[in-house]
């Protein structure tokens, strides 16, 4: 197994791990107050989510480097795969922005994480094509379906905490795919998302 391989997903895993964390800070500070159990059990889970990812990091580094150097077939696909994720990045930033103008301007700002989640869940399945992660196509449908359900529900508090707190969990969940994916399934890790 090349080292590479390991870095790529450990470093994809931490982005959504890191994510997650952003996402669920905000569902636990928004809206309602959130109850010490959850408080506690976010911090369990994601001690051993963030140890396991961490563990995985420290496994690939053991690793030897590939004696072969990249072809330049490899390195012009690489160059293209990152352009590709950087072009549906800037769209996603670019479509959230327009998101949170077009909420405000209509005076609907508690809507905004519900736009934000629908749009982030998109953007989940041209990189599930681009990067070759199914997953992602679950990520993706679910982010979605947690942004729509966002719309239907009355009370701001508890529409914010919802969202974000789904949509956390979500990329938590998917973090933790694809580290038990790096531990348990070493010859099918090539196949995972690259950071």
């Amino acid at each position: 197994m090349d080292r590479s391989v390991f870095v790529e997903v450990t470093g994809g895993a931490i982005f959504m791990f890191c994510f997650g964390i952003v996402w669920l800070l905000i569902g636990l500070l928004q809206g309602r107050p959130s109850p010490a159990w959850l408080r506690r059990l976010l911090l369990v889970v994601g001690l051993a989510l963030g140890a396991s990812i961490a563990t995985l990091g420290v496994r690939g580094s053991n690793l030897r480097h590939s004696p072969s150097a990249k072809s330049a077939q490899q390195l012009a696909t690489g160059a293209e795969i990152a352009r590709h994720f950087y072009i549906i990045f800037g769209v996603e930033l670019a479509a959230i922005f327009v998101a949170v103008v077009v909420l405000k301007a209509l005076r609907c700002p508690d809507y905004i994480l519900c736009g934000i989640a629908i749009i982030v869940g998109v953007h989940f399945f041209p990189l599930a094509a681009l990067f070759r992660a199914p997953v992602y196509y679950g990520t993706g449908l679910f982010g979605c379906a947690i942004g729509l359900t966002g719309f239907l529900v009355a009370d701001a508090g508890l529409r914010q905490k919802i969202v974000a707190l789904s949509f956390g969990f979500l990329l938590w969940m998917t973090a933790a795919w694809i580290t038990g994916l790096g531990f348990t399934a070493p010859l099918v890790v090539r196949n995972l998302p690259p950071m």
